[in-house]
């Protein structure tokens, strides 16, 4: 039973085999040759190729295995391949997609989750974004996830820095995260390929309060669309892309000059009537700046009325014209100089029927007459169903009105909120008196408070929520609110 004997006995037969054979005969010694080179052969095909021939086998079958959908076949031979010491990330990636396939799910994503940390797969972090956050909203996602997806991209950037698609994720990620300062370098490399994603890094800039790295990505940016729709005059994307940046620099009028001159070389009308939608939108966007500047200036009122009849001529339909046009219809509907005067009304009569009820039932709102203005802004709401602020308005003069439905003034107060990204406090404010109007009075303070910042409705509010407070047994709030509504009363009449 001594191993050595073995080894020695082994030994003397391999070397007795050796000279028995008759190596000077040739023909006697021919078949003891082949045998032996046979040997030798398989003996370097078996343990060749970095493995044995069985793994060789094995890696085979479970090509055969994954490809023909047979996860069960394909976990064994991975198992197997794991037991012979194989535990590469690649071959645990594939027990793992092995495993979520037969629906063990939870032990997939540990698998996977493992091989991401450790950095030994990036076909893992791949995966797990593909499986757990592509496709769902950023604001579905818990603080947990929000940050393994932004950790995951970070990673697989950095593993496949040329990878387009993978960049303008974790871009995607950065700018949802609100980290603007990291996202901007990303988008500048991005805009090698895509020219505007420099305009959204100067976007971001500006928002992050760096002007002036925000003037010279926008300059960047406008130089290269440019060049580019110098070449191809007839591309609407690119006479888009070139106003776009000019608005963005406060080049209205280099906008309005470049979109005139668009418009009559776009090949079909769609594409027209597209960069006729741009033209309002500029003009609006002009008009937004000049109205930020607060200068109320007869002449001012009047180039602004005229500013928009030019946009109600290119795009009588833009929602954003058309608001502009109702809100500056407001503003001077007790104007007393004739050409204001007149303007707006070929204003009210350029408009479509919805606008003009919008106006004449707001104008009638503004003048105590709830019934008129419901009149007139059920028949706007049937013309523009889709207007927040035709919603907002049709729910004041509900509720004003003597027994109003006040259930379906809050329905289409909240509407109106649901409509808008970001709801004005005058929609809040409506919504919160119709509650206090219903003696829902804690559920009315948030919406009326939302409207304290504003001085036009700050008096009132503050009235209301002396009141609500007071139902609601907090006589000290009560008293503060009452104070603050006489001191607006004091401020208003100075005024």
């Amino acid at each position: 039973m001594n191993p050595i004997k073995w080894f020695k006995w082994s030994g003397e037969f391999v070397y007795f085999w050796g000279v028995s054979i008759p190596w000077r005969c040739v023909s006697a010694g021919l078949p003891a040759i082949i045998l032996t080179s046979g040997l030798l052969v398989l003996t370097f095909l078996a343990y060749s190729d970095g493995g044995s021939w069985r793994r060789n086998l094995l890696t085979e079958q479970l090509n055969d295995a994954f490809e023909t959908e047979d996860f069960e076949t394909a976990e064994l031979l991975i198992r197997r391949r794991i037991a012979e010491g194989d535990d590469s990330g690649e071959m645990v990636y594939k027990l793992a997609v092995a495993r979520y396939q037969q629906d063990q799910k939870d032990e997939a994503i540990g698998l996977m989750r493992q091989l991401a940390e450790l950095r030994q797969s990036d076909e893992a972090a791949m995966w797990l974004v593909k499986e757990l956050y592509l496709g769902r909203k950023w604001t579905d996602l818990d603080p947990t996830g929000q940050t393994e997806f932004g950790r995951l991209l970070k990673l697989l950037s950095e593993e496949r820095p040329s990878d387009l698609a993978i960049k303008q994720l974790y871009v995607d990620y950065l700018i949802a995260s609100d980290r603007f300062d990291a996202a901007i370098p990303y988008l500048r490399e991005l805009s090698a390929s895509q020219p505007m994603r420099g305009l959204q890094a100067a976007a971001l800039a500006r928002r992050i309060g760096n002007e002036e790295l925000a003037v010279r990505l926008a300059n960047q940016t406008l130089e290269r669309v440019d060049e580019m729709f110098r070449e191809e005059p007839a591309n609407p994307a690119l006479a888009l892309a070139v106003v776009q940046n000019q608005i963005f620099l406060e080049r209205h009028a280099d906008a309005i000059r470049n979109l005139n001159q668009a418009i009559p070389r776009m090949k079909t009308d769609e594409h027209r009537r597209v960069l006729q939608q741009a033209m309002g939108d500029t003009i609006a966007a002009w008009v937004t700046l000049i109205e930020q500047q607060k200068n109320e200036t007869p002449m001012e009122r009047l180039k602004v009325l005229k500013m928009l009849q030019v946009a109600l001529e290119y795009a009588p339909n833009n929602p954003r014209v058309l608001t502009l046009v109702a809100d500056q219809v407001l503003k001077t509907i007790n104007h007393d100089d004739d050409k204001i005067q007149a303007l707006r009304d070929a204003l009210v009569a350029g408009t479509s029927p919805g606008i003009s009820h919008f106006v004449r039932g707001t104008a009638a709102l503004l003048d105590n007459d709830p019934d008129k203005a419901t009149r007139h802004l059920t028949l706007a709401a049937e013309h523009l169903p889709n207007s927040a602020a035709i919603m907002n308005n049709l729910a004041v003069s509900i509720a004003q009105r003597e027994g109003g439905d006040l259930e379906h003034a809050l329905s289409l107060s909240e509407q109106a909120i649901a409509a808008v990204s970001q709801p004005s406090p005058y929609f809040y404010e409506t919504r919160g008196q119709i509650l206090f109007q219903m003696e829902r009075y804690l559920d009315a303070i948030p919406d009326l408070e939302r409207a304290l910042p504003v001085d036009e409705l700050a008096g009132k509010a503050h009235e209301t929520l002396a009141v609500c407070y007071e139902k609601l047994d907090e006589p000290e709030l009560a008293s503060d609110h009452k104070a603050a509504a006489a001191k607006r009363r004091l401020v208003d009449a100075a005024q």
